[in-house]
C-alpha cells in the first residue's frame, strides 16, 4: 500500500502543507514529518508562486507537470495535484494521469467546475454529471500505476441544491475514484449529507468554521482532510516584502535578525550537510 493511499484510509483528519517553490517544499516537509510521520503530503498549488497571476487557469498540463517533477525530486512525502478539469475532455484527462503518474504524483484530483473564459467569475457553473462521470473513469482507467489515487473534485455543495450535489457525489463515487474533494461546503449538515451518500474518503477545501475545529465530527463523517487555503504563501509574501521595505528606508541589516531564518535552518533547508557529505564520500582531489 503506497504512503498517499494509507494516509488516506486512516480514521483521522489531518490538514496537509500547500506547496509554493522547492524551497517552501522542503521546509514543509521537513516541519511535517514531526506531527505527521511518514503520512505527511502535499497539495500542489500552481499559479501565483510560477506565473505571477492570480489563481486561475492560465497554466496547462505541461506546467503543472514541470512543478510535480521538481517537488518529487526533492522530497518524498507523497504529492496530491489539483489537476483542474484535467486540462481538456476526457481524452485529456488519460494523457494528464499517465504524465502525472510518470513526474511522481501520487493522488490527482479531476474537478467539476466549467473553467471560466474571464478572471474572477464567482460562479463558473459545473460540467454535466455526464461529462464529469466519463472524465473520472478516464482517469481511473488510465493509471498505469494501481496505488495511484484519483480524487473526484466537486464544486457542487457550493453551486446546487442539495439533493443535486447528492446526486453527483453518489454518481461519481462509483467511477472507480477512491476519493472525493469537496469544495464550497457551507455548513455541517452538508457534511453529513456528503457522508451519507459515499462511502469514500472526503477531502475539504475551506469547511465551514463551526466544523473547522471538531475533528471528533469530521472523523465520524468520513472527513479524512482538510485544506485550510493557502497561510504559507501569504506569510512569506508579507515576509519578503516588509524585507524588501525595510531596506528600502535605511534599515541596517543587523536589525534584521529577528526576521531572518537561523543559518542552522538556512542549511537544513538547502541540506547543505547533505552535499558536504557527498563530497567529501566521493570527491578526489
Amino acid at each position: 500500500m503506497s504512503v498517499a493511499r494509507e494516509s488516506f484510509e486512516m480514521q483521522f483528519q489531518k490538514i496537509p502543507a500547500h506547496w509554493q517553490r522547492i524551497y517552501s517544499t522542503h521546509y514543509q516537509h521537513e516541519s511535517l514529518i514531526c506531527w505527521t510521520t511518514r503520512y505527511a503530503y502535499f497539495w500542489i498549488r500552481r499559479q501565483s508562486s510560477q506565473s505571477r497571476v492570480p489563481d486561475i487557469v492560465m497554466t496547462n498540463m505541461s506546467d503543472v507537470v514541470d512543478h510535480c517533477r521538481r517537488i518529487t525530486r526533492m522530497v518524498d512525502t507523497s504529492l496530491m495535484v489539483d489537476a483542474e478539469d484535467g486540462f481538456g475532455n476526457a481524452v485529456n484527462v488519460t494523457r494528464t494521469v499517465r504524465e502525472m503518474e510518470a513526474a511522481g504524483v501520487a493522488a490527482i484530483e479531476i474537478e467539476d467546475n466549467f473553467v471560466p473564459s474571464r478572471f474572477n467569475v464567482q460562479d463558473p457553473g459545473l460540467v454535466s454529471k455526464e461529462e464529469q462521470e466519463g472524465k473520472l473513469r478516464a482517469a481511473v482507467a488510465a493509471r498505469t500505476d494501481p496505488s495511484t489515487f484519483i480524487v473526484a473534485r466537486s464544486a457542487a455543495f457550493g453551486l446546487c441544491p442539495i439533493d443535486e450535489a447528492i446526486d453527483r457525489l453518489t454518481t461519481y463515487s462509483q467511477t472507480g475514484a477512491e476519493g472525493v474533494m469537496l469544495t464550497g461546503v457551507k455548513s455541517r449538515e452538508q457534511i453529513e449529507a456528503a457522508h451519507s451518500a459515499t462511502s469514500l474518503p472526503i477531502f475539504i477545501l475551506n469547511p465551514p468554521l463551526d466544523a473547522r475545529n471538531d475533528p471528533d465530527f469530521l472523523a465520524a463523517n468520513g472527513v479524512r482532510i482538510l485544506m485550510l487555503g493557502n497561510p504559507t504563501f501569504a506569510a512569506a509574501v508579507k515576509s519578503i516584502y516588509d524585507t524588501l521595505k525595510y531596506l528600502k528606508e535605511g534599515t541596517p541589516m543587523e536589525n534584521l535578525s529577528n526576521q531572518l531564518a537561523p543559518i542552522e535552518l538556512l542549511k537544513a533547508v538547502n541540506r547543505t550537510d547533505e552535499f558536504i557529505g557527498l563530497q567529501n564520500e566521493y570527491v578526489q582531489d
